[in-house]
Order: C-alpha cells, then structure tokens, then sequence
C-alpha cells in the first residue's frame, strides 16, 4: 500500500498547486489588461510636455538670438542717423550748386549769370558808343541761409569792364506775411527791373527803365497774403537817379530818403480758368526828397546818351513817381505793359549875360511800354524762366524752346524843360520811341540765345538851340549768349 501511494504524492503536489495558481494568473492578466490605456495615456501626455518642453526651450534660444540681432540693427541705425546729422547734403542741378545741413537750416547755394554780347550799329550811334563785343553781365552769385530764417544775396559783376556789387542784403523770413530785408538791392517798384536778368526777352530793357530807379540800399518790409496771390512792399531807401544802381557808392548824398511802396495781385492763380490763372496787375510808387547832383541820364537801346540836363541843374526837392504795371500769361503767349511817370524838381545855377541865375521849377515826364512775346515749341510763357520740353540734340532731332518777341516803348519829356533852360534841345531830345523785335532759342534750361533789332526815333535833340532838328534815328542789331544758373 505504502509503496502504491508514494509514487502518487508528486502527481497530488503537482495538481494541488496547479489548482492553486492557475486561477490567480487569469485573474492578474485581466487586471493589467485593464490598467493599460490610463498608463498610455499618461505617458504620451507625458512626452507631449517634454516636446513642448523642448520647443519652448528652443524658442527661448532664438528669442535671445533675434534680441542680439535687433540690438545690433538698433546700433547699426543709430549709427547711421549720427552720422547722416553730421553729413552735409550736395546738390548739383540746373538750379545751380548747393551744400546744405541736414535739416536745411544752414545752407549756401552758388549760382551765376553770364552774359557775352555783340552790339552793332547800322545808324544813329552817338559818339559815346560804337559796335563791339563786350560781356554784358558776369555775375556769380551767392546765396544761402543761416538758422533757417536769415537769408542772404551777395551778387558783384564783373560786366562792362567795372566791378560793381550789385546786390548785397540780408532778408530774415520768420513769416510769408512779413518778411523784412536790408542792404542792396532792386528798388521794389517796376515791373520790368523786377523781372530776372535771366529771363528777360530782350537783351536790354526798354526805355520805361529811364524813368524808375534800378538798385538802391535801404529797408523792405514785404510779404505775400491771400495764399500768396497778393505781395506787397514798403521800403525806406536812399533814393538814386533814375535807371542807376548807385554804382559808385552806397552812402547817400543827401538827409532826405524815398519811400517806396508797391503791391502787385495775381487773383486768379488758383482758379481753374486757364484764360485768368496768368493774370497779374498792380501799382507801385515812390516819394522823397533829392537834393544835389542826383539828375537822371536819359539812354537808348544801345545805351547812347539821348536825354541829359544843362550844367549847373541839381535836384532840388520833390521826386515822386507812379507807375500801374501788368503781365498776363497764357500757354505760349506772354504780355507785359507799364505806364510810368516821374515828377521832379530841379534847381538851375547859371550865369545869363553876366548874371547870375538860380530858378527853381517841378517837372513830370512820363512814359509806357508794351512787349508780347510767343513760345513757337509749346512751352508755357510766364514771368520765369523757360525750360524747354527737348533740349537741344541734334542727335535725337530736338532743338530746344523758340520764341519771338516784339516791344514798343516810348518816353516824352515836359517841354518846360527847354523853354526854362534847364535841357538844350539840340542836344537833348524831347521824345523817343523805341520799338524792338526779338527771337530767343533756348537750347537747355540754362543756355539762351537772343537775336534783336531796335529802332529808336527822336523829336529834336540835334541842331541848334534856336533851330532844332530831330536826332537821326538809331538802329542797332544785338545779339547775346547766355548761361545762367
């Protein structure tokens, strides 16, 4: 029996714990089974953190990069601007060279006008004028400003054969409404004189300027109103002869002073009526006393001397002038016309069959010009200069800006003058009129050339006192080069 159950015990233990934990392991796999998917879960959450986790440390790297890198852009640029605040601005352009501060509160421009002239008589020149070749004007002028409101003009030339200053003066423009200038420069009273020696459409000006002055030193308070259709002058100057520019000195010889004052419109400039937008008109005048050898000399087209008062006659007083004056500009076409009138007293210290003689007496002489002008090649006519649509190139079949002008003007002296001896009638004339055609070819903006004829003709100013006769006329053939900028 024993040996029969012995062999049987390791069959029974088997069993046994085969019973036992079989059941158990079934049961634990269920178990796991079940935990799975929290677990998965909450690792991939996990190594979703550790990714961003890992992107937000990268950010943070490039952050820093991009910081450093705006930082330097941030130098670089301040660099820059202390720099640029130092350097000066250079301009080079058909309006001349320029150097200027950045912020353009300091600059000086240099520009220039140059002017070679072949005069040439075909009758009438006086003995004090012949044909030649000369340089008109030879101007470098020099302009600028100082802490933005202190503008200023030095212009001296070298034409003819003098040096003079012509323009030397300091305009301070805190305000459009009310600028005020001082030193030398144009009297502020004729439409013509005002005009640019650049853009003039005759090489000489007409006989109008006999009766205004050109440049004088003194005081103006100018300004432009109504969005500057409307500008306007009040000077105190010295007061010059007429149709001179003080050329010897710039000291007055006398106490009393000229007022000058002038105001000139444009109404229609901002319009949209192209038949008014070039419209301008005004008036200007002057008032003062003179005194001394201050008489006027009286010149043609080719600057021959037609008028000028007998020795010992001085201004004594009174001088007053007057004078309306337009221009009207339409596409090609341009107008200008002036009426001037100069009234003056005169003293005469003589000696007449061994007496001596001081008379006193006022006098007016007046005058008028007219001159129209046309642009053959399209360009727009104005007060300015003109800058062809084609420079001159021959290369490219393009030969610049055309225009023709004509020109009509006239001066009569009071015949008081002769009868009372202030003025000797063979020798001065008592008219002359004056009538001009022009044709100007401007190949670029800064390069004019003009071809003119005048005609001046006389009542009196030649034969004897007792029996005068009228001056030959003068006719006079003038051709200029011009470069200006």
């Amino acid at each position: 029996m024993r040996k029969c159950i012995l062999p049987i015990l390791p069959v029974l233990l088997a069993a046994v714990i085969t019973g036992v934990f079989l059941p158990a392991g079934p049961a634990r796999a269920q178990s796991s089974v079940a935990a799975d998917p929290r677990d998965q879960e909450i690792q991939l959450l996990k190594t979703e953190i550790q990714k961003l986790e890992s992107r937000v440390d990268t950010l943070e790297g490039l952050d820093q990069k991009v910081k450093v890198i705006d930082r330097k852009l941030e130098v670089q640029q301040e660099a820059e601007q202390q720099h640029a605040l130092v350097m000066p601005i250079v301009k080079a352009s058909e309006k001349g060279f320029s150097l200027a501060s950045p912020n353009h509160d300091y600059n000086i421009n240099l520009g220039g006008i140059l002017q070679g002239d072949g005069r040439f008589f075909t009758s009438g020149s006086d003995k004090d004028v012949s044909s030649t070749f000369f340089l008109n004007r030879v101007r470098p002028i020099l302009t600028g400003s100082v802490a933005k409101y202190y503008n200023f003009n030095i212009t001296p030339d070298f034409g003819q054969g003098k040096v003079v200053l012509q323009d030397a003066y300091l305009n301070i423009t805190y305000w459009d409404y009310a600028s005020l200038r001082t030193g030398k420069f144009k009297a502020p009273l004729d439409l013509e004189r005002l005009q640019s020696d650049r853009d003039l459409e005759f090489s000489e000006r007409s006989e109008i300027q006999n009766l205004v002055p050109n440049r004088d030193t003194g005081f103006d308070l100018h300004g432009k109103l109504a969005d500057g259709r409307v500008f306007y002058d009040a000077a105190l100057m010295n007061g010059v002869p007429n149709n001179t520019a003080a050329d010897t000195t710039d000291l007055d010889n006398n106490d009393g002073k000229d007022f000058v004052g002038r105001i000139f419109t444009t109404p229609f400039e901002l319009g949209e009526n192209e038949w008014l937008k070039g419209l301008g008109f005004g008036i200007a005048g002057s008032y003062g006393d003179e005194r001394g050898s201050t008489t006027s000399v009286y010149k043609t087209y080719g600057q021959s001397t037609w008028f000028s008062y007998n020795s010992g006659v001085t201004a004594s007083g009174l001088r007053a002038r007057l004078e309306p004056q337009l221009h009207y500009y339409w596409r090609g076409f341009g107008l200008m016309a002036e009426y001037a009138q100069d009234q003056h007293s005169l003293n005469r210290n003589t000696t007449v069959h061994g007496k001596y003689v001081n008379a006193t007496d006022t006098f007016t002489d007046t005058g008028y010009m007219a001159q129209g002008s046309y642009l053959l090649t399209g360009e727009d006519a104005s007060y300015g200069w003109v800058k062809p649509y084609h420079p001159f190139d021959p290369r490219n079949g393009w030969w610049g800006a055309w225009e023709v002008a004509a020109r009509i003007s006239n001066i009569a002296t009071q015949t008081r003058e002769f009868q009372l001896g202030f003025a000797n009638p063979s020798l001065s004339a008592k008219i002359a009129t004056e009538w001009s055609l022009g044709v100007n070819w401007y190949l670029t903006a800064n390069i004019k050339w003009q071809l003119d004829y005048a005609n001046t003709y006389f009542n009196g100013g030649a034969g004897t006192t007792t029996e005068p006769k009228d001056r030959p006329n003068e006719s006079v053939f003038e051709s200029q080069l011009q470069i200006a900028f």
